[in-house]
Formats: structure tokens, sequence, C-alpha cells
């Protein structure tokens, strides 16, 4: 018996034919992150996309990064058909962050730069080991909010949570495709290990949603914009007003008092083929770690590439929150705070 045990499982394991796949290599492609608002230059993020079977090590995310650009364009046509051209150069000294490329001209003339404008359309073009990567984009109209108010969260078990509302008049007849950001400016807390108080903010803008707004056409709504997930996932958080934090000082409970957050709106109109793209990321973003997701792939307004480049017509408030403040002007905001 243990003969013929032995002879079936020599058989079965000789039988066996080792399989390999073939899989294509993915093609070299130039991945934009573009973007022009008015009163600042435009801006483009450059890296090299990688295929989804290779393999992930220390030196993967300084090598997405790209360097070796020919050269960067940007430009329109004003009312008399003249090009009106930008050079886009990488700003120096940011060896420990993403290249960005920019028109370094407007950090002479920063408060009467006038390249960038609403209702303008903006041709980009990138030269890249002998590929042309063109684009286009327009800058739509911004649409201010009405006015917005800070109140305490209905959901959050915290008292100190509160949220962000606000009111929106959407024009009659206008085609509008919404893109909200935010972050946190300040946002205060204790740090577990030396005790001290620091300012943990959000390093940049976090994507909040983006949709064609086709079904409030001339009507006026509330609605509220909850704090993103760095991480991704349905934005649901709360945002914290002044309040006392209690913690165990070496075995005697204590409290610290922690001051309100100040939050960054960003509330932008962008063109047709940009919503589809970000679109595509808030749906990728908030299903995250679903396994019932269908995968989908981002609709691109890159011709040669990957990516996108956006004009946003955009608008800007800053918002501490206070229980029962309003805010119906509008913040004039820096370059940085644009990122």
């Amino acid at each position: 018996m243990k003969n013929y045990l032995f002879l079936i499982i020599f058989i079965f394991f000789s039988c066996q034919e080792e399989i390999t796949l073939d899989l294509p290599q993915a093609e070299n492609k130039l991945v934009v992150e573009g973007a022009i608002e008015p009163g600042f230059p435009p801006y483009v993020i450059l890296t090299r996309n990688q295929g989804y079977f290779e393999s992930i090590d220390n030196t993967t995310y300084n090598d997405l990064f790209v360097n070796d650009i020919d050269s960067v364009k940007v430009w329109y046509y004003n009312d008399n058909g003249e090009r009106k051209i930008r050079i886009l150069e990488q700003i120096p000294g940011l060896d420990s962050l993403p290249p960005i490329y920019t028109d370094l001209s407007y950090f002479s003339i920063a408060n009467n730069y006038e390249f960038s404008q609403e209702g303008e359309t903006y041709y980009l073009e990138i030269k890249w080991n002998d590929k042309i990567v063109t684009a286009e984009t327009t800058i739509p109209e911004p649409t201010p909010l009405d006015c917005l108010w800070v109140e305490k969260s209905e959901t959050a078990e915290k008292d100190f949570k509160y949220d962000i509302r606000a009111v929106y008049s959407d024009p009659v007849g206008a085609i509008n495709n919404i893109l909200i950001r935010s972050k946190r400016l300040e946002h205060w807390k204790r740090d577990s290990i030396d005790g001290q108080i620091k300012n943990e903010n959000d390093p940049q803008l976090i994507l909040l949603d983006a949709a064609p707004n086709v079904l409030a056409n001339g009507e006026s709504f509330k609605t509220y914009f909850p704090r993103p997930r760095e991480e991704g996932g349905f934005p649901s958080g709360s945002y914290n007003t002044d309040h006392y934090k209690i913690f165990d000082n070496n075995g005697t409970e204590d409290t610290i008092f922690l001051s309100h957050d100040i939050v960054l709106i960003k509330f932008c109109q962008i063109d047709v083929l940009s919503v589809k793209f970000w679109r595509g990321v808030v749906r990728q973003s908030t299903s995250n770690n679903n396994p019932f997701t269908e995968p989908m792939n981002l609709v691109s307004n890159i011709i040669n590439g990957l990516g996108v480049w956006t004009g946003y017509g955009a608008v800007y408030y800053k918002i501490p929150i206070i229980k029962d403040t309003i805010i119906k002007k509008e913040y004039v905001p820096e370059i940085i705070d644009i990122f």
C-alpha cells in the first residue's frame, strides 16, 4: 500500500508544469499634475508611471520624479490672436520635495501677475525624451458661496467637534463643475512624548469632492464641508473648537487648553474634462479597500501622457472653528495656500 501511495504522489508532482506569464511592460509615460488659476503662475509636477507588477523599494519614490525635462511651456491667445507664452522652470532648492515647474518671474512681480485670467484657455506643452506632451484647459468664472458658518456637529460624540456649513446659489443656465479642497492651517495637539503643544496642520489642500452640478440649476441650497481624510476614504470628519484635553501626567490627571482649528476652503469651478478626472479620483478614494468596487481608469486630458491639466476658477475662505462664526468675505491667498 505504501508503494502505491508513493507512486501516486510521484506521478502527481511529475505532471506539474511550471507556468511563466510574459506580462507586457508598461509604456514609459509622463504623468502630469498641472494647474493654473487667476493671479498665480501656472505650475506642473512631473512624475513617470510605473508598471503594476514592478518592484517597490527604497528608491522607487525618488525614481518616479522627472528632472530631465527639455522644456515646459504654457500659453494663451489674446483678443488680437497673439500668443502670450511663459516658460516654466524648476523651482530651485526643493531637493526634498517633488520638482515643481513654474513661471519664476511671478516672484518678482507677484502683485501684478496678469498672465493667468479667468475665461482664457491655456495650452501646455512639455518636451521630454523626444516626446511632446500637450494639454489644454480653461479657467472658468468663479462662483462664490453666499456664506459659511460654524455649528456644533450633530453626529460627533465629543462636544468640541464642529462642522462647516454653507449656502450656495447656483447661477441660472450655467454649466457648473465644482471642485472643493480644504486644509487645516492650524490644528493644535499635545505631543504625548515631550508634552508640548504643537500645530499639526495639514501640509497641503486635500480633495474633498468634485462633481458636475447638474441637479441644482438656479437653485440655492445648504451644504456642508466635512473634514477629509489624508489617507482617503469617505470624508466624514469634524473640526475642533477651543477645548481642554485631559491627560495623564506621571500618574496624576491634568488638563491642557487647545485652541480651535483654522480651516482653509478652496471652492472652484473647473472645466468638463478636469471634473471627469477629479471625479474619478474622488470615487477611487471613497471606495478605498472596498473589494466589491469595480476598478476604473481615470479620464485624462493629457495627450501623449497621463494626469491632468486643470484651470481653477477659485475662491478661498478662511474659517476659524468658533461657535456661530459666519464668513461672507473671501480670503486672499498666498501662493503657498494654492497647493
